[in-house]
């Protein structure tokens, strides 16, 4: 009897904090680029207006290839495509995890130094730069050329025909080609 007692306060415990996590503010992990809000890939790349990382998004909808979510302060329904195909090894559901997030621009930058925070404003990679401000700036490359975060060498698009790497010495920004 105690041990149905305690699985069902488990199970009682872990249904509030999913409904707890739904009533969360979402924010934007990372700054995104779009020309069309309408029209966003995955790929992240880095033409046209920057959406900052931070940001507060409304009327999330998730699906198996796309993520919609309304900026509220400029009432723009933004549409981002999940491309399977530049991301092996990662489902979409993951990568909206990695793209949606708790916390604002303050959490994310939190414990990064102010030339960085800067940086990250301007959607820009600088040297010396610590692989979290990267990701937080230009967020994850993709997959299809970067399988791990954990490399020393990440490569992201400027557009579909135009590529860069950043190349990183002892977790920090050695150059980058943006």
């Amino acid at each position: 009897m105690r041990a149905r007692a305690a699985s069902l306060a488990a199970i009682l415990a872990f249904g509030g904090a999913n409904a707890a996590s739904a009533a969360d503010k979402l924010y934007t992990a990372y700054n995104i680029w779009f020309e069309q809000p309408t029209k966003v890939y995955s790929t992240n790349y880095e033409k046209g207006n920057l959406f900052p990382a931070g940001s507060e998004v409304k009327d999330v909808n998730r699906s198996s290839r796309k993520l919609e979510f309304t900026d509220p302060k400029l009432k723009m329904k933004f549409s981002i495509e999940f491309v399977g195909k530049h991301h092996p090894g990662v489902t979409a559901e993951q990568w909206i995890d990695r793209f949606l997030t708790t916390r604002d621009f303050a959490a994310l930058t939190r414990g990064l130094t102010a030339a960085e925070i800067k940086a990250i404003r301007d959607g820009q990679v600088q040297v010396g730069m610590s692989k979290k401000a990267v990701l937080v700036s230009v967020g994850y490359p993709p997959e299809i050329a970067t399988a791990t975060t954990d490399l020393d060498t990440w490569k992201y698009w400027r557009h579909r025909f135009g590529s860069y790497f950043v190349r990183f010495s002892d977790g920090k920004v050695a150059s980058s080609e943006q």
